[in-house]
C-alpha cells in the first residue's frame, strides 16, 4: 500500500506524491517497436497515405506524450487533446495516425509485451548455488527496469472497453510461461505452473515498485530498489530451492516466541457502540440507518474499483446507491470521509488476521490462513488497491496508514526470526513484498484481471510465503 504499507519520508512525514515513474518525454524507447506503428495515414490524408520518416517520428512523439500523461494522470483522465498538446501537434495530426486513445494504449501494451518476451528469453537458468542466486538478482533488476518504463500500461491494463476477443495479454502470458519453463529445470516449483509463476513474479515486482516509490526518498530510491530486488530474489530462490536453504533458518515454531508487536493498532468498528461513530462517519449509525450506510459503502467500492478515489465523485456514489444527497451527507462530509470508513474496516480485518500469521507453524495452518485471507481480499481488495495507489495523495488518511504500516513492520520482524542470521530478511522490503504478495497479486491477477484462478493464487502464495518467507520452520 503506498501509504497503506504506509510509506513515509526520511523525516517521518508521508510523501506528498509518488516520484515520477515515467520515462522522460522525448527519450528514445529501447523497444524496437516501430513494427507496431501504423504504416499508412488515416483518411482523409493531406498528400500521401504512406508514412515516411517524419511521420514515424511524429508517431513516436505522440506515443511518448501519451505514455507521459498516462503516468501522470492515468488512462481515463488523459484525453487526445492533452496528448496532442504535449506532443506539440494538433488533434487532427494525432487522428491522422491513430483512431483514438485506445489504439495508442494498445501499441504501448504491445511494446511492454515485446520487452517482457525479450527479457524472459534472456533469463538465466536458475541454479541452487550462490552464483545462480546472484544471476537471478541481476535479472530481477532488469525486469524492474522494464516494468518501470511501462508502469502506466501495466497498471491500467486491461481496459474496460477493450474487446475480449482482441485482448493480446493471454498470448503474451503463454509465451512467458513457456520461456520460464526451461529456466526452471533444476528448481522445485511444487504445484505451481510456470505460466502462473511468471505472472506472479511480474505482478509482485511491479506492484512492489509502486509501493516502494510512494515512500522512497529521491536520493535513496536506487539503493532501496536494489534492496527490494535482492530481498525478492532471495525469497523466490528460497522458495524454489528449499533443500539449498534447509536448516539455515532461525528458530522455528518451538522456540521462545518474540514479544508481540507493541504498536498502535486500529480499533474495531464501533457499529454497535452507541458512544462513538466509526472513523469517517459524522454520527453513530442507528439500526434504522444501517441499511442506508451499507448500501452507500457497497456502491462506493464499486465506483472506486472502476475509477479510483480521485476519479469518483459523491454524485457517482449517490447515483449507484440510489439514495438522496441528504442521506449521504447525513453520515459523511465527503468521499474521503467515506473512504476513511472503508479503510478502517479493512485495517481492522487485516490486523486481526495478521495477528495469527507469526504463529503459523504447519503447512495446513498456512493453507487455512491463506484461504481465509483471500476471503478478506474478496471483500476489501478494492480498498487495499486504492490505498496502494492513492493513499499518498490523501493526507487525512495518513495517520491510519502509519499505524497499519508500523503493525505490519512488527509482524514482518517476527517472521524474520525464521531467516538465517547471516542473511536476515530486511524489514522494510520484507513488509513491501509481503503486502504485495498477499494483496496486489490476488487483486490484480485474480479479482481485477482474472488471468489466474483462486487456486492458482493460493498455490503461488503458499510457495512464496510458505517456503520463501517461513522456510523450513514450516512443518507438515
Amino acid at each position: 500500500m503506498s501509504e497503506s504499507v504506509p510509506a513515509t519520508r526520511t523525516d517521518g512525514e508521508p510523501r506528498t506524491r509518488p516520484p515520477d515513474r515515467g520515462r522522460p518525454f522525448g527519450e528514445e524507447s529501447p523497444v524496437a517497436g516501430l513494427r507496431l506503428l501504423p504504416r499508412t495515414r488515416r483518411a482523409p490524408y493531406p498528400v500521401s497515405p504512406t508514412i515516411g520518416p517524419d511521420g514515424m517520428r511524429a508517431c513516436r512523439e505522440i506515443l511518448d506524450a501519451a505514455r507521459l500523461l498516462f503516468v501522470e494522470r492515468g488512462y481515463h483522465a488523459t484525453s487526445i487533446q492533452a496528448v496532442a498538446e504535449v506532443a506539440g501537434r494538433s488533434d487532427t495530426a494525432v487522428y491522422q495516425y491513430f483512431r483514438g486513445k485506445q489504439e495508442i494504449f494498445r501499441i504501448l501494451f504491445e511494446e511492454l509485451g515485446a520487452d517482457l518476451i525479450a527479457l524472459f528469453a534472456a533469463m538465466p537458468t536458475l541454479t541452487a548455488d550462490r552464483a545462480g542466486l546472484a544471476a537471478f538478482q541481476r535479472w530481477l533488476e532488469e525486469l524492474g527496469a522494464v516494468l518501470r518504463r511501462h508502469s502506466s500500461v501495466f497498471a491500467d491494463w486491461p481496459l474496460e472497453d477493450e474487446p475480449a476477443v482482441d485482448n493480446p495479454s493471454e498470448e503474451y502470458l503463454r509465451q512467458l510461461g513457456a520461456l520460464i519453463h526451461g529456466r526452471l529445470a533444476f528448481a522445485d516449483t511444487r504445484d505451481v505452473d510456470t505460466r502462473v509463476l511468471s505472472i506472479a513474479i511480474i505482478c509482485v515486482v511491479e506492484w512492489a515498485h509502486i509501493v516502494l516509490d510512494a515512500g522512497a526518498a529521491g536520493s535513496g530510491r536506487a539503493a532501496q530498489e536494489k534492496a527490494l530486488h535482492d530481498t525478492l530474489a532471495r525469497i523466490i530462490h528460497r522458495a524454489v530451492f528449499p533443500a539449498a536453504h534447509a536448516h539455515a533458518s532461525g528458530p522455528g515454531p518451538g522456540a521462545t516466541p518474540a514479544a508481540r508487536p507493541a504498536v498502535a493498532r486500529p480499533g474495531r468498528p464501533a457499529v454497535d457502540d452507541q458512544a462513538a461513530p466509526e472513523p469517517g462517519l459524522r454520527k453513530v449509525v442507528t439500526a434504522r440507518g444501517r441499511s442506508t450506510v451499507e448500501k452507500v459503502l457497497v456502491a462506493a467500492v464499486t465506483a472506486f474499483e472502476q475509477r479510483g478515489l480521485a476519479g469518483t465523485s459523491v454524485n457517482d456514489i449517490i447515483a449507484r446507491a440510489g439514495v438522496a444527497h441528504g442521506s449521504f451527507y447525513q453520515y459523511w462530509t465527503d468521499r474521503t470521509a467515506l473512504f476513511t470508513t472503508l479503510t478502517h474496516r479493512a485495517a481492522v480485518r487485516t490486523r486481526d488476521h495478521f495477528e495469527r500469521l507469526a504463529d503459523v507453524g504447519t503447512g495446513p495452518e498456512l493453507d487455512g490462513w491463506l484461504d481465509e485471507w483471500l476471503r478478506i481480499v474478496e471483500q476489501h481488495g478494492t480498498v487495499f488497491h486504492v490505498w496502494t495507489v492513492e493513499m499518498v495523495e490523501t493526507p487525512p488518511l495518513w495517520p491510519a496508514a502509519r499505524a497499519l504500516r508500523a503493525y505490519l513492520d512488527a509482524i514482518t520482524a517476527q517472521l524474520a526470526r525464521r531467516w538465517p542470521a547471516a542473511t536476515p530478511l530486511e524489514a522494510r522490503t520484507g513488509t513491501i513484498i509481503l503486502w504485495t504478495l498477499l494483496t496486489e497479486l490476488p487483486y490484480n491477477g485474480w479479482l481485477r484481471h482474472s488471468v489466474l484462478t483462486r487456486d492458482e493464487i493460493l498455490s503461488c502464495q503458499r510457495l512464496f510465503l510458505g517456503r520463501g518467507i517461513l522456510g523450513d520452520s514450516l512443518h507438515g
